[in-house]
């Protein structure tokens, strides 16, 4: 199993490819995308990342268990690693997340998930907006697809 690169797999489910980045046997990046980059692993031979996202994606299973490197650091560190919190398949809505991470600035907090480097493996997806999806670190229809997933 790697432990450093960028590996790809298509997901029927979202409709798009899933890229993970990883350095170091942590993740990186997490990335939806019609165009990857890296190498196609077979199924069952790729990063410890890569199957422990698809096993999540494959089965509903919870968050996927995976060391992980963020860059960020005071509010944004605290509400991206905050997200590990949310049990499967609950939503909360963004002021609702920022008060319970004792942040008055709710702007911040949804910028600082909207530009999650790892969705998934830090659900950021499961923090919303009023209309029940907002933003997120990837399109807006994968969001909607694992909120679905969830439920």
């Amino acid at each position: 199993m790697k432990d450093s690169g960028i590996e790809y797999r298509r997901s029927e489910y979202l409709d798009t490819y899933v890229q993970v980045g990883t350095a170091s046997g942590r993740v990186v990046s997490v990335v939806f995308t019609d165009d990857p980059e890296g190498d196609e692993p077979p199924r069952g031979e790729g990063s410890d990342a890569l199957e422990a996202v698809f096993e999540y994606l494959g089965d509903g299973s919870a968050t996927p268990d995976v060391p992980y490197a963020l860059t960020v650091s005071g509010v944004e560190r605290r509400a991206l690693e905050r997200t590990r919190d949310l049990p499967y398949g609950t939503t909360v809505t963004y002021d609702d997340f920022a008060a319970s991470i004792g942040e008055d600035d709710v702007a911040r907090v949804r910028e600082a998930l909207h530009d999650n480097p790892v969705p998934i493996v830090l659900p950021s997806h499961r923090v919303v907006d009023e209309d029940g999806v907002g933003g997120f670190a990837g399109p807006r229809e994968v969001k909607k697809r694992l909120l679905e997933m969830e439920r």
